[in-house]
């Protein structure tokens, strides 16, 4: 009766874990350029995209990435790109976080976005934990303040 029980919890326990655990899955990126759809610009209208798992061996050889080139052109067109990015195909910091690249052969620079989880190239800008971490410890600091002097 006692092996019996001890069965029936090994094989609950394994249904469970089974049930709940998640399966590796590649990530996923938006794929547009603003070039070709205007949607895809600077006001990123996301509805109009659907994400698309980056192909690869394991999400870990891949980031997300939102390039932004500068403004050229009488109109100040700014090219934007948002693809996956293959980790180390191009010698450029891979961080999460905006970085410059100098483009070879132009006077200017792209600023490439990085980030390592889904749908998260639909930003302009990413955030580092830092500038998060600032901004919640001000939103804590100001609560605080409010309850100590009250109006």
């Amino acid at each position: 009766m006692v092996n019996e029980m001890q069965t029936i919890s090994t094989w609950t326990l394994c249904f469970l874990l089974c049930c709940h655990a998640k399966l590796a899955e590649a990530l996923k990126c938006y794929h547009c350029n603003n070039l070709d759809n205007p949607a895809c610009g600077v006001l990123f209208k996301p509805y109009q995209f659907v994400a698309q798992p980056c192909q690869g061996h394991s999400s870990r050889d891949f980031k997300c990435v939102l390039q932004r080139e500068p403004p050229t052109g009488k109109d100040d067109w700014v090219g934007i790109i948002r693809s996956c990015y293959e980790m180390g195909s191009l010698s450029v910091n891979e961080t999460n976080g905006c970085h410059v690249m100098k483009i070879a052969g132009l006077t200017t620079a792209a600023k490439l976005c990085f980030c390592d989880t889904d749908y998260c190239n639909h930003a302009m800008v990413t955030w580092s934990p830092a500038s998060g971490l600032a901004v919640v410890t001000s939103l804590v600091v100001s609560v605080l303040y409010h309850f100590v002097h009250p109006y």
